[in-house]
């Protein structure tokens, strides 16, 4: 395996890419670390199946078709 590291940016990784270079893992942590902060927040939605909400939020899970499941 070829791990190439050094907080690299996307461009350069697209670089590598477009090559098809042999590489397995892009180490990006320098990068993502020094990126300014985007502020969010993450809501639970439901625990094994089961909808749940702190309140004032709706349970369950959102139908949104810009939201993929990940897990």
């Amino acid at each position: 395996d070829i791990f190439v590291s050094g907080g690299i940016p996307p461009d350069r990784i697209r670089e590598f890419v477009e090559v098809q270079a042999p590489v397995s893992v892009f180490a990006v942590g320098y990068y993502i670390a020094a990126a300014s902060p985007i502020s969010f927040t993450a809501d639970v939605k439901a625990i094994e199946d089961r909808a749940i909400a702190k309140r004032g939020r709706i349970p369950g899970i959102a139908a949104n078709p810009r939201l993929s499941q990940v897990l």
